[in-house]
């Protein structure tokens, strides 16, 4: 059934337009910066330690190396540790962290390999990754983060290892069984499992290229079975069909100017915006009311048990705009997260549910916010699409500035240059091994 997918599959470099290489290009040095990052907390340094010394695979950032599978593992886990990595809102997930990490493993080791060769794989795993998130309607306790994704991140693995259609094919349709059974809560709770669900996808979507070279197959009706009964509640096959004349994916994607959660942007946008205007303070607020779709308001707790907990908090995300106007990734330090008056202004947002936003998600990830102010004044502003999205897109200046942010604590400025110069001219180089170079610690 895989092989309905085929135009993506087939083609070829004179099928991508201008934005659509510009895109992947994007996508490439964003990602990269959200794993480099992420490479750098504590907890996936401890995990990148435990599997460093197996093999001469560079565990990018870090001094650090492990054969091929523990270096998808990590470097997936990595790439959503920080929550600045990508997204789109119509896979509903994270096209880009189930694809990146494999290229930046599996390319590692492979010679002659051109920078339009390595755009074009960006360009289809993506496809392929964002549409299998389309055709999917996981349960709703349920996380994005390794489900599908397994298989665009074997997509991804399958073409760089040259599979011919029949073993791609086979390829994808067995890595569905590695789809993890994930929980929606373990973000909420701040539960680390959900990087390793990234992780996880990355590792078995590599290693079901060796399952499906070696006749270890699964049934036909094997991803309609996993994502129709067990971790979801259907799967359309349409969806794979991609149009004639119709963007692709990857022109589609968001990029995080915050280091929160996606469905947190637009409550802050629309918050910051009433700020603006109203010039309020803390003393001036009595009430923040938040009206959002469903998945969004569940990040609504007020008491964020730790730092990945509180990038799912809206009410923390809120908080800690209006005291130090700011919501990257320099906000989640211990200092903050345990403030006192952050966490008693995070008491007076409350985050509610809206049928009548409910209808426009996904195509929009709206929220209306509501300030009541101290003499009973009210202030609301309604934000369909946050900043970096569809229509507002993160400029390239933008973007230099937070790979560029994302990456100073590992690599100088002139070695940052280098690297955004690289992959900015990408379709011009003969050989990316390059690229692996420029990405060693000096």
């Amino acid at each position: 059934m895989i092989k309905k997918a085929s135009a993506i599959y087939d083609a070829v470099w004179s099928d991508f337009n201008e934005e659509t290489i510009d895109s992947a290009k994007w996508i490439f040095l964003d990602t990269l910066g959200a794993l480099i990052a992420g490479m750098q907390q504590q907890d996936t340094l401890e995990l990148a330690k435990q599997f460093s010394g197996t093999g001469s695979y560079q565990l990018l950032g870090t001094t650090l190396h492990a054969d091929m599978y523990s270096s998808g593992l990590v470097h997936g886990t990595a790439c959503v540790a920080t929550e600045m990595d990508e997204g789109n809102q119509y896979s509903k997930g994270h096209p880009a962290a189930h694809v990146i990490p494999v290229i930046l493993t599996m390319l590692q080791r492979s010679k002659n390999v051109s920078g339009q060769e390595l755009i074009s794989i960006i360009i289809k795993g993506y496809e392929y990754c964002s549409r299998f998130g389309r055709a999917t309607t996981l349960l709703p306790e349920a996380h994005a983060h390794g489900t599908w994704g397994v298989m665009g991140a074997a997509a991804t693995a399958l073409m760089i290892d040259g599979a011919d259609e029949a073993t791609f094919q086979e390829g994808v349709n067995l890595s569905a069984s590695f789809s993890l059974p994930t929980l929606w809560t373990s973000a909420l709770e701040g539960k680390l499992i959900r990087n390793i669900y990234a992780g996880h996808a990355i590792e078995m979507g590599m290693k079901s290229v060796i399952f499906a070279r070696t006749n270890h197959l699964a049934p036909k009706n094997n991803v309609s079975t996993v994502f129709s009964t067990i971790l979801g509640s259907g799967f359309n096959w349409t969806d794979l069909e991609r149009g004639k004349n119709v963007p692709w994916d990857i022109e589609l994607n968001y990029f995080k100017p915050y280091a929160f959660c996606r469905y947190v942007h637009s409550p802050i946008d629309a918050f910051k915006s009433i700020i603006d205007k109203q010039q309020l303070g803390p003393d001036q607020i009595e009430k923040i009311n938040v009206y959002t779709y469903a998945r969004a308001s569940s990040l609504s707790h007020q008491d964020y048990e730790n730092i990945l907990s509180s990038k799912f908090s809206i009410p923390f995300a809120i908080a800690v705009q209006l005291y130090y106007q700011k919501a990257n990734q320099s906000v989640f330090i211990e200092q903050l997260h345990k403030d006192k008056e952050i966490k008693e202004f995070a008491k007076k947002v409350f985050v509610q549910y809206s049928a009548e936003l409910e209808k426009d998600y996904p195509l929009q990830m709206p929220a209306r916010v509501e300030i009541i102010d101290s003499y009973g004044n009210i202030y609301s502003e309604r934000v369909d699409i946050a900043k970096g999205g569809p229509g507002k897109k993160l400029s390239e200046s933008e973007l230099i500035e937070k790979f560029k942010t994302l990456t100073s604590a590992v690599y100088s400025s002139n070695q940052q240059d280098k690297i955004i110069d690289f992959i900015t001219h990408l379709e011009t180089e003969t050989n990316i091994e390059k690229l692996f170079v420029l990405l060693e610690l000096k």
